[in-house]
């Protein structure tokens, strides 16, 4: 497959497009979020210019507004423009309420129907998704390990941590941080959605959205790693001490979040990254992203590849 990442519109960095990956080969296209309506236009556009494509699969990672607000209008014109088989894969949490009732402090809140209610307002984005799709008659699929999303392959998370990860998010008892530090991952993002693909020449990628790191998992058997939560410094830190050896890796940063400090974005990851002398990341603050990567010849025949790091 081939691979493609949407970027800023127009140099705007007051708006938080959110993430858009794109993966396809000749007749399929996996679209891995699709943060803002620019986004679907995209898309729109991308299909209508590879008209041999027919069959769209549509992953969303987690629930943040930034990584799902296209989705529903992206549905809607898929339905209205025919011809295209569609499938959407997310979690599906109602139907682990039993599972997630156990887990919300020590299994005391009783009522099965307010659980649910409280499910359905937590994950509202997810929920609007798969209203969505199931009333415009497209499949909805739970995003679970193993689950093939055309060539591609959800590896995570596994069942008990994004079980983990919705019983906090509605114990308003508990912290809405990963392992209660607010330096660390917020339950919202930390189950995101994980995807494995290979690339036309072999290499694999892992998309990760914003997922905790605690929750990725054999990260040396990949060649490109999306580092989470648009660059966040503290969860790309974890991804290179996790590394047997972070020099031989390729990362990937899908940095679309606008100049809010609150809003993720990789300029901190930047910094450390040219003072640990370690190769600079591909990223959407840049323009879109391409891969597998081609490469350009200089004037003397040298292969100008990655960009070298700052000493």
């Amino acid at each position: 497959m081939r691979f493609k990442a949407l970027s800023h519109y127009d140099g705007d960095t007051d708006t938080r497009f959110g993430d858009c990956i794109l993966l396809h080969d000749g007749r399929s296209l996996v679209v891995y979020d699709c943060g803002h309506e620019r986004h679907t236009e995209e898309v729109k556009r991308f299909l209508l210019a590879h008209p041999a494509i027919s069959q769209v699969h549509i992953v969303v990672s987690h629930n943040d507004s930034d990584h799902t607000d296209g989705v529903c209008p992206l549905l809607e014109w898929l339905s209205s423009e025919g011809g295209y088989n569609v499938w959407v894969y997310t979690h599906q949490y109602l139907k682990y309420t039993d599972d997630i009732l156990k887990k919300v402090a020590g299994g005391r809140r009783k009522s099965q129907e307010s659980m649910n209610e409280a499910l359905l307002a937590e994950f509202d984005n997810i929920r609007a998704v798969i209203e969505t799709a199931e009333k415009l008659e497209f499949e909805a699929i739970e995003a679970l390990p193993g689950t093939k999303v055309g060539t591609c392959e959800i590896v995570g998370p596994t069942i008990d941590e994004f079980t983990d990860v919705a019983a906090q998010a509605v114990d308003n008892r508990v912290g809405d941080h990963i392992g209660g530090s607010k330096e660390g991952e917020t339950v919202m993002n930390a189950a995101s959605v994980q995807l494995k693909c290979t690339l036309e020449n072999g290499e694999h990628v892992l998309l990760c959205g914003d997922a905790t790191p605690l929750y990725m998992n054999d990260l040396d058997t990949y060649d490109i790693i999306q580092l989470p939560h648009h660059g966040q410094l503290q969860s790309a830190q974890a991804i290179f001490d996790d590394l047997w050896d972070p020099d031989t890796k390729t990362f990937f940063i899908s940095d679309n979040t606008g100049s809010g400090k609150t809003s993720g974005g990789s300029d901190k990851l930047k910094t450390f990254m040219d003072k640990e002398c370690y190769s600079k990341a591909l990223n959407t603050q840049n323009g879109v992203v391409i891969l597998p990567k081609e490469k350009v010849r200089g004037s003397r025949g040298v292969i100008l590849g990655a960009l070298d790091c700052k000493h």
